[in-house]
């Protein structure tokens, strides 16, 4: 895909041209290039890639180049002495395409942590700086710890790999290799305190000894973060001065979260500065109207749970994994209900490390909730620690202890905790108490996909089995529309139509790059005669 040339800048969009998600963005400027964002396409993913068949990690990037997941540009990846992704020349010989070096790279500049903006960061060179808020590396370093994925999940911390007998790539098990952050904020403490210190956290201040506010310098670059409202805690869009003039990017944002004034102070902190060029989300570009805010959310949330249909019932709360704004909504609502918010210890994990990153509001908040407490054959470091850690002692709940008052909970299980319904079914029949039917509240993002409607069957073969009534009631038919979905327990992460106007009209940019939309056209029908030019594939 050609680049986007303005002057003595190029920006080469490798991902999210198009597409939903998968922002792989690379500017480059005369004397030095960074990164925007390096997440996984994964709509052209699917296209590959099922559940049983899934790239070769013993054969590197092999899969990856050739298929075009991830752009050739020589000198991006991972292959040093100490630790390689190229088994061998073919893989090698996949690399360039007139693209700049990837030397040049001077850092990644990762706008939040969803992974279809930071999927693909475990393939890049290892000493490539990665510019964060604290929020952000805390729930990557999380996320990496809970999962415990192979090669594409290193993201903060990886396992050196290196050619065995056979030709192929072996990863070390005893040792791990840190990438360098750049952290926004306060650096994550707890990776410190992770017994596995080897897959510890390596990071400096923002801008060394100097106020987080400040730019910092890069190269050529001046760089500028402005925390913004999304569905997950640490969401910023950066500002960067380029040899040709200001440039913004968008990252993921909306105006109707629990956070939406960030988004109001970054437009604020740019309205009169000259805009040469803003690279901009458009999920939403086709959806007019004002949002449901994440108040609406909350307040719809709460008049389920306050009336007389579910007292003494069980109620159990889907919600997105990262979403912990959402978490914090149910937490609300559940303590003005007299109820008790029963978190997995997954859930544990993150607001532990959010507590250490970004104190406000999360510090405090890992002990108000219960975390749910389950015997392992195999307890994994990282919740050992947890568990046994002081300073922010856990309270545990048990699902016998659930099963002998299911109404004094509200359960934050999703749809792979379902069969743990299915053991407060018996612990409550072993009891000899009466089981009354629960609810299963949805508060969690319908695409329809094919994927999506399979998934949500086997959900609800598993809630008849186990008599809880699934809300909204509309999902029950399986709609293959989700505009025809009305959740009022929902809200997107992405800001609509008109509130995306707003953005660019409020910043005035001289041009419009869209990325993050499958209509990117749509920007230029939109923005007809007000004086910027948007930028599309002719």
């Amino acid at each position: 895909m050609r680049p986007f040339v303005l002057g003595g800048l190029a920006v080469h969009v490798f991902g999210g041209w198009e597409e939903i998600g998968g922002n792989q963005i690379l500017l480059e400027d005369r004397e030095g290039a960074l990164l925007l964002d390096f997440g996984r396409p994964f709509g052209r993913w699917g296209t590959y890639f099922t559940e049983f068949l899934s790239p070769r990690s013993t054969l590197g990037l092999r899969d990856l180049l050739y298929l075009g997941l991830l752009p050739p540009v020589p000198g991006l990846y991972r292959d040093d002495e100490e630790d390689t992704l190229f088994p061998s020349d073919l893989e090698r010989d996949l690399l360039g395409g007139g693209l700049p070096s990837g030397e040049k790279v001077l850092a990644l500049l990762l706008s939040h942590a969803h992974l279809d903006h930071t999927g693909a960061v475990a393939y890049l060179r290892r000493d490539l700086p990665i510019v964060a808020t604290a929020a952000t590396a805390a729930i990557a370093k999380a996320m990496q710890d809970i999962a415990q994925v192979g090669l594409d999940g290193e993201a903060v911390y990886l396992s050196p790999r290196s050619l065995n007998a056979d030709g192929i790539l072996e990863g070390s098990k005893k040792r791990y290799l840190r990438r360098p952050y750049r952290v926004l904020g306060r650096l994550p403490g707890f990776p410190d305190l992770s017994p596995a210190k080897r897959k510890g956290f390596e990071g400096v201040p923002w801008a060394d000894h100097h106020p987080p506010h400040l730019p910092l310098e890069l190269g050529p670059f001046r760089v500028e973060a402005f925390p913004v409202d999304h569905s997950i805690p640490g969401a910023a869009a950066f500002a960067v001065e380029t040899s040709e003039g200001l440039l913004v990017y968008t990252g993921d944002l909306r105006r109707h979260g629990r956070w939406r004034e960030r988004t109001e102070a970054f437009l604020r902190a740019l309205e009169g500065r000259e805009v040469f060029l803003l690279i901009a989300e458009g999920t939403r570009l086709e959806e007019g109207g004002p949002a449901r805010t994440e108040d609406e959310v909350k307040e719809a949330l709460h008049r389920e749970l306050s009336g007389e249909r579910w007292r003494g019932a069980p109620v159990a709360v889907d919600f997105a994994p990262r979403n912990l704004e959402r978490l914090l909504a149910c937490l609300e609502v559940a303590e003005e209900v007299k109820r008790r918010l029963v978190v997995t210890v997954k859930d544990a994990y993150l607001l532990y490390g959010l507590a250490h990153a970004e104190p406000d509001p999360w510090e405090g908040v890992l002990e108000r909730v219960l975390v749910l407490r389950e015997a392992k054959g195999n307890t994994p470091g990282w919740e050992e620690h947890l568990w046994t850690q002081k300073d922010m002692p856990l309270q545990e709940a048990g699902m016998e202890a659930i099963a002998r008052d299911p109404g004094a909970y509200l359960l934050a299980f999703g749809f792979y905790e379902v069969n743990r319904l299915l053991d407060l079914r018996l612990l409550e029949a072993a009891l000899g108490g009466k089981a009354r039917r629960g609810a299963y509240i949805f508060s969690n993002s319908y695409w329809a996909d094919q994927e999506q409607v399979l998934d949500l069957q086997v959900l609800l073969a598993w809630l008849r089995r186990l008599d809880f009534h699934l809300l909204p009631e509309s999902l029950a038919d399986l709609p293959q529309d989700p505009a025809g979905v009305k959740n009022p327990f929902h809200t997107s992460g992405h800001a609509p139509r008109e509130d995306l106007l707003e953005v660019v009209r409020r910043l005035r940019p001289r041009h419009l790059l869209p990325v993050h939309t499958e209509r990117p056209e749509r920007w230029r029908e939109l923005l007809l005669g007000e004086g910027t030019k948007v930028f599309l594939r002719e």
